[in-house]
């Protein structure tokens, strides 16, 4: 379950995010279940988070960084990844439909039964 501290400070921006993600380097961050649809999120830093079964649906996450973080069964539908990093990633079960994946870093991730239907 997302930690509501979490949400919080993401909801202040990426800025804010990054900034704090910096000064307490370490803490496992927990967004599993979270509701982030059409969330800017753009550069936001979210390396080993977990963002299991979150709604990213229609998100813009463009040049985010979500190296190793987990992303089981995310909804990511019309989500803007453009030059996201998600190496090593674990997106398994994701949807990723109609999701813009221009420039996106996949190397490594797990893409097992992900959707990318018009992605």
């Amino acid at each position: 379950m997302a930690n509501q501290d979490y949400l919080n400070i993401l909801k202040r921006g990426a800025a804010t995010w990054n900034r704090w993600k910096e000064e307490h380097r370490g803490i496992k961050i927990d967004l599993s279940g979270a509701d982030l649809s059409e969330a800017d999120l753009s550069g936001i830093k979210l390396s080993g988070a977990n963002l299991n079964r979150a709604n990213l649906s229609g998100a813009n996450l463009s040049g985010a960084i979500l190296d190793n973080a987990h992303l089981l069964l995310a909804k990511l539908s019309r989500a803007n990844l453009e030059g996201a990093d998600l190496s090593d990633a674990d997106l398994e079960g994701a949807d990723l439909s109609d999701a813009g994946l221009k420039n996106a870093n996949f190397r490594q991730a797990n893409l097992s039964k992900v959707n990318l239907e018009r992605a």
